[in-house]
């Protein structure tokens, strides 16, 4: 019999024999109230067309389901709803600046698979794209930086752009339309080198910061001796709680070096007074200040895995995984805590398809048998940096088909799925995202062999250096 070819897999399909015309027929629309929210029921034969969800959100997701099935497609019945409850795609806007209109590309291609987060990150060493109208400097002195020296990749010029708060609105928008919650990120206490350069006085020893023009881990931390490190911070969040009505704000936590933190006078103060131990447990004292005013706010935090060390992360934040040697975030999950999983050597879509094939992507778990909780684990992100990337065709190619394949475990029952399945859908699929402008990479890129696999590889990693 003739497959359905629609990503991601639904969970229930029931062919009756047969074949449905799909294109020009009315759509009947039931209300069921006992459907979850995301839950939808489809069927398709010669009868016509019904669609059965409790609200809004469920008959946009038999939507997207209808629209894959094509002009015609054989009488079926399906009965869906998702594995996880948090399905996430991942954008950095900031080492490489992308504009509105090539968002909501992504944003169409995210809708059309069902999955319901935006993380988008848009501040870092690099830039600072958020527009602050309470701090104005920071967009003044902090959105360009003179040239890019990613490696290999080298531009001459200024680079830079702001996300003004009319277009982020305008995303927010569109995302919800397609039932897509924008979570923005203001990385904190590290990958702060552009706010420093802004707000010098906000770092350790009020040195002048440049705003970075190459990758990497950076020493330039705030300060957490500083008050008026939290004046800054606070004004901007509350910028950014007007303009994105998520639960969640992102707070970074990633990658924030102590340096700095065990020389300064003010650090180590704060350290003394709040009795703390050591650094690593300033940096938890220094997240809860922050979860501490989103939840004044009526706001929740979600930090990367890393602000786990302090010991002191409490179950109101959501910790997101990434690389995690110490599967802290597996114990954080097991004692209450919710995880999502972005597992860097899976889902990381700004590596080569040589080192995170399709095949790895698809069929990796993001529960793992050790996790005695497994409801604590949310969902799944795929996350997609920028430094190697400067323009919209490398950012597809790089994506697609994996943000796809991320958007399909994050929907369908593990026992559902099927790699050589998936690979005959993606093809059709593949003709929608040419449409709307996205060129996914060839089938040829997708799961290199041996030989091309090392070629690639040792490519890919000689843009770092640089001679």
């Amino acid at each position: 019999m003739e497959k359905i070819n629609v990503i991601p897999l639904p969970n229930k399909i029931k062919y009756l024999g047969g074949e449905a015309v799909i294109t020009g027929r009315e759509i009947k629309k039931i209300t069921d109230e006992k459907l979850a929210d995301e839950e939808y029921i489809l069927s398709a034969d010669a009868s016509g067309i019904c669609l059965t969800a409790s609200g809004e959100r469920g008959f946009f997701y038999a939507e997207q389901t209808l629209k894959q099935l094509g002009e015609k497609c054989p009488s079926v019945k399906i009965e869906d709803k998702p594995a996880f409850s948090y399905r996430a795609f991942h954008l950095d806007t900031v080492r490489h600046y992308f504009g509105v209109d090539e968002i909501k590309k992504f944003i169409d291609a995210a809708a059309s698979v069902k999955m319901n987060v935006f993380h988008w990150h848009i501040t870092d060493d690099q830039g600072f794209r958020f527009f602050s109208k309470r701090r104005p400097e920071v967009t003044e002195r902090a959105s360009v930086r003179p040239c890019s020296n990613f490696g290999r990749l080298k531009e001459e010029g200024a680079h830079g752009g702001i996300h003004t708060a009319q277009q982020m609105k305008e995303i927010v928008d569109y995302c919800a339309e397609r039932f897509i919650t924008v979570i923005p990120e203001f990385d904190l206490p590290g990958h702060c080198s552009a706010l420093l350069h802004a707000f010098p006085e906000i770092g350790c020893g009020g040195k002048n910061v440049e705003i970075k023009t190459k990758q990497g881990v950076f020493e330039d931390v705030l300060c957490a001796g500083n008050d008026k490190t939290f004046e800054i911070v606070f004004d901007i969040l509350a910028d950014m709680l007007e303009i994105f009505p998520s639960e969640y704000i992102h707070i970074g936590g990633d990658e924030a070096p102590k340096k700095h933190w065990k020389e300064c006078p003010g650090c180590q103060k704060r350290i003394r007074d709040e009795g703390l131990k050591n650094e690593e447990e300033l940096q938890g004292w220094f997240t809860k200040k922050i979860v501490g005013f989103l939840e004044a706010n009526g706001r929740k935090a979600i930090v990367w895995n890393e602000s786990l060390k302090s010991g002191m992360i409490d179950d109101n934040v959501t910790v997101q995984m990434w690389m995690d040697k110490k599967k802290l975030s597996y114990d954080f999950a097991d004692k209450g805590g919710r995880v999502i999983n972005s597992e860097f050597f899976a889902y990381y879509c700004d590596y080569p398809y040589a080192m995170t094939s399709l095949n790895k992507t698809y069929n990796y778990d993001p529960v793992p048998k050790e996790v005695k909780n497994p409801e604590n684990i949310i969902g799944i992100e795929a996350p997609l940096w920028t430094e190697f990337i400067n323009n919209f065709d490398r950012l597809c190619y790089m994506a697609f088909p994996r943000f796809t394949a991320a958007a399909e475990t994050g929907w369908t029952n593990k026992g559902k799925k099927n790699s050589a399945d998936f690979i005959r859908r993606f093809e059709a699929y593949s003709e929608y995202l040419k449409s709307i402008g996205i060129n996914p990479a060839p089938k040829k890129d997708w799961n290199p062999g041996v030989i091309n696999k090392l070629g690639n590889l040792i490519s890919f990693f000689s843009q770092y250096i640089v001679r």
